[in-house]
């Protein structure tokens, strides 16, 4: 059995265990850390990505299927970068790539390294950032089902679009559930946009029509940065349980093509220092 093969048996394995278990219920999951509500654990799951990449839309169908087992617990960001997400002549026309999408790239690597490539909350797995797409799934299933469902960090987000400015304002509120060592931490919020009808080069025919897919519905685009590239400093120090801090953000433009009812804003807590820098600790999402 192949690679591929193996990591999408553990996943639908997974189904029969965990598909109930995005609100944690003893009833349900039993073991580990009960917790209740949505104090579960979430995980980033940023899809570098681009729409003159043929195998790009395989990685897409896994990450559809990764978000059938774990749901709202797996939050994706898709980074269109790199030469496979360069404009030309109609029908790849359309420009996915924004400035911090290219500085993220630039980081990790990922279009040099040959899209599509996955980065499982920001962290190494075997000593890299960058995932194959067949081994996607089995880094979910590292961060989801072998650390405690309780997260350390529970995130809230209040978002709002403001029609007579075109402008978005969010507010974060964060409260430790558990105690955090002295370093630096960073809150980061994104805007991401799904059900954009665009070309996608496609070489997989159990995906869809291979060579040029013209009407695919591209989800979880990455727009933009509200509070720059790597997020900004939420402290410097401990963190104690119970602790809480609040950050809001006023003004944010939406493009003009953008469609503020596909929108959705992320919101993730991470390490700003030390050997976990760029580890991310906590995300959500929340609808426009």
């Amino acid at each position: 059995m192949n690679k591929f093969r193996f990591n999408y048996l553990i996943l639908f394995v997974l189904v029969l265990v965990f598909a109930a278990c995005d609100k944690v219920d003893p009833n349900n999951c039993g073991g580990g850390q009960i917790v209740t509500g949505d104090t579960v654990r979430k995980l980033l799951l940023e899809d570098f990505t681009g729409h003159k990449c043929p195998n790009c839309p395989t990685a897409h169908k896994i990450i559809e299927d990764i978000q059938k087992v774990y749901g709202d617990r797996v939050v994706v960001m898709a980074i269109h970068a790199g030469f496979f997400a360069s404009t030309g002549s109609s029908p790849y026309n359309y420009d996915f790539k924004t400035s911090d999408g290219t500085v993220m790239d630039q980081f990790f690597g990922a279009s040099s390294a040959g899209l599509p490539k996955g980065v499982v909350n920001r962290s190494k797995f075997n000593g890299e950032y960058l995932l194959e797409r067949a081994e996607f799934a089995t880094a979910v299933s590292l961060v989801l089902d072998s650390m405690p469902e309780k997260p350390e960090l529970y995130i809230t987000l209040t978002p709002a679009f403001h029609s007579a400015d075109s402008t978005l304002s969010v507010t974060a509120n964060i409260l430790a559930l558990s105690a955090l060592p002295a370093g630096k931490y960073n809150l980061s919020l994104v805007v991401v946009e799904s059900n954009i009808i665009k070309a996608q080069k496609n070489g997989n025919p159990e995906v869809g029509l291979v060579g040029d897919i013209l009407d695919y519905n591209h989800k979880h685009v990455y727009r933009g940065a509200i509070n720059s590239t790597w997020g900004q400093e939420i402290t410097d120090g401990a963190i104690s349980v119970n602790q809480t801090f609040t950050k809001t953000y006023n003004g944010y433009k939406i493009g003009s093509d953008w469609k503020h009812d596909n929108l959705t804003i992320i919101g993730f807590v991470s390490y700003a220092d030390g050997t976990n820098d760029k580890v991310v600790i906590q995300a959500q999402s929340a609808e426009l």
